[in-house]
């Protein structure tokens, strides 16, 4: 990661210093002693620039990265958008056909400080990648920036929006498509959390976060963020998870919970949502890793890639039914060559309630993917995508799509 290079930068920073040492009390009184000084300044500046980092008179450290990737999309069946939407997956017996895509919207951005503090490094995280709203294709294929990660830590504690603290973000496999495999969790929202070591092994980390609703009524989808269905104040408390991680020289294993209330704004009907996720990754064998997750839970659909409007339903009383679902997702990687690296990740996800024929019953997923790395931080991958989705009333339909990457680390 390159982080504010200072060779541009060398001959002001310089002059700086030439001229607080002029204005010390030390002056050189010869050419001798003068083009010493002026090579102990040099030898300065050297440093600075060797450290590939501007460190603020504060004591803060700034970091900038990201990447740019662009992203080659050839769906065999129908077009499932810029990351692979199987849960979009049209039920129909009407002849598919095939679609060209290429687009750069998962790029991203991040700014990163670390201020040492009489306590602890404080440390931030801002991100953002360009999946907000939609473009124009036919002219600047332009996108809006989106907000991924705004949040500080200290002393244990993490306040802000980043991955949720019932995500198994350690275990995830790695695709060149941006969703990755079905049944797994996935969420990025504001929250305030606290991670306490019990030993060098051993973290319990416990957290409030955003507690967004997203079910549904006879009308169609009730969340905040839509007018449609009743939108009206059922999310009234903060979700409450809590995680236990053990971390090993080759293997790690979590288990994490969630709890969530819900409140009916029509008939003060009440329910709970809860959710268990156990996750974990071993290296078992030289340039390979393993990599599982299972979720089971009652009114957790948001919390799950595919989950979407499948928390729980409002029935024609104005009570709440939840949603029970259950996810496993697990994966293969294997380093061929200190260059190529081919992995497998599959994933399924299964809502046991349902509300009507049309809606997901099960999804699965297959990814085979295909990772080379020509030079240091430059990566082009290649990846088969398979899905089928299963509605209530039995019927289903797949989709098969070929992607290709190029990406570009900085």
């Amino acid at each position: 990661m390159k982080i504010f290079p200072l060779h541009r930068y060398s001959l002001p920073v310089l002059a700086a210093l030439l001229a607080s040492a002029a204005a010390g009390p030390a002056l050189a009184e010869t050419p001798a002693e003068l083009k010493q000084q002026i090579k102990a300044l040099e030898a300065r500046v050297d440093g600075l620039e060797s450290e590939g980092r501007l460190k603020f008179p504060s004591g803060t450290v700034v970091e900038i990265g990201g990447y740019i990737k662009t992203d080659f999309i050839y769906d065999f069946d129908e077009a499932l958008g810029d990351a692979f939407g199987v849960d979009g997956i049209t039920i129909s017996d009407v002849g598919d056909n095939s679609r060209f895509r290429a687009q750069a919207r998962q790029s991203r951005l991040f700014i990163k400080t670390t201020t040492q503090t009489n306590s602890g490094p404080l440390k931030t995280h801002l991100e953002f990648d360009f999946f907000g709203a939609n473009g124009n294709e036919i002219f600047s294929n332009s996108y809006s920036p989106r907000l991924r990660h705004a949040y500080g830590t200290w002393n244990g504690w993490t306040v802000g929006q980043t991955w949720s603290n019932f995500m198994p973000i350690e275990s995830y496999p790695t695709t060149v498509d941006f969703n990755g495999p079905a049944g797994i969790p996935f969420v990025r929202q504001a929250q305030i959390r606290y991670t306490f070591p019990v030993s060098d092994s051993v973290s319990i980390s416990a957290s409030l976060e955003n507690s967004e609703f997203s079910g549904r009524d006879a009308a169609g989808t009730i969340s905040e963020s839509t007018t449609s269905g009743i939108r009206a104040g059922i999310d009234q408390a903060p979700d409450v998870t809590l995680a236990a991680t053990w971390k090993g020289d080759k293997a790690l294993v979590k288990l994490a919970g969630v709890l969530r209330k819900f409140d009916s704004p029509t008939s003060g009907d009440t329910a709970t949502g809860w959710g268990v996720n156990l996750s974990g990754n071993a290296s078992l064998w030289q340039g390979g890793t393993l990599y599982g997750s299972l979720t089971y839970g009652d009114g957790i659909g948001r919390y799950l890639i595919n989950g979407f409007a499948q928390d729980a339903f409002v029935d024609a009383a104005g009570n709440l039914q939840t949603i029970e679902a259950l996810g496993a997702t697990f994966g293969v990687s294997q380093a061929i060559s200190p260059k190529l690296t081919s992995a497998l990740a599959v994933g399924y996800y299964e809502v046991n309630d349902t509300f009507a024929a049309t809606d997901t019953r099960n999804i699965s997923t297959a990814h085979l993917s295909m990772f080379y790395k020509p030079t240091e931080r430059m990566t082009v991958g290649a990846e088969l995508i398979y899905g089928r989705r299963e509605i209530a009333s039995g019927a289903s339909d797949n989709a098969t799509r070929l992607q290709t990457s190029v990406q570009f680390n900085f």
